[in-house]
């Protein structure tokens, strides 16, 4: 069976025909902005309240938590030698506890220069970029030199000045 030819979905756009109704639409999409800053600034203000609500409610819980875990965590520390003499963790009905062995390496300021001076430059991270900013200035046929190319294009923009009026209908 043919599959029908699919048609790109038609943009909704409105004629524009003058500079005038240009700035007109310009000054739409700045009361748009106003709006949608208000809207947002009250959204915030009321997930603020909600979350130092929840803050409040959830403190004695998370309290409770925190006291719990240490508990368990002293209580495995003084128990380590029988409870993971042959394993890290312990597999409960509820859960599990245990401990998790991490390493990391502390570094000095003085590191770097001893690695240098050891010659360890193995343990040095450099990273090449190409550095485009300098590029930027090159001419067209240095920058084909080295597979490089200068892409220009022209971005449609839009600014809208800030219309700090309140909720424009």
């Amino acid at each position: 069976m043919a599959r029908a030819k699919r048609s790109k979905p038609q943009l909704d756009t409105i004629k524009v025909t003058s500079l005038n109704e240009a700035d007109a639409m310009l000054r739409r999409i700045s009361d748009i902005n106003a709006n949608i800053r208000a809207i947002e600034s009250e959204a915030d203000i009321a997930i603020n309240a909600i979350k130092e609500r929840m803050k409040e409610s959830a403190a004695p819980l998370i309290e409770e938590k925190e006291r719990l875990e240490r508990s368990l965590g002293i209580y495995a520390e003084y128990n380590k030698g029988e409870l993971f003499s042959d394993k890290k963790s312990v597999e409960l009905t509820f859960g599990s506890f245990g401990f998790r062995q991490s390493t990391s390496i502390r570094v000095k300021s003085s590191t770097l220069e001893l690695l240098k001076k050891h010659d360890f430059i193995e343990a040095i991270m450099v990273k090449e970029t190409p550095n485009k900013d300098v590029m930027r200035e090159w001419s067209d046929e240095r920058l084909a030199l080295v597979d490089a190319k200068r892409d220009i294009k022209d971005a449609f923009w839009v600014e809208a000045k800030q219309n700090d009026t309140e909720m424009n209908q």
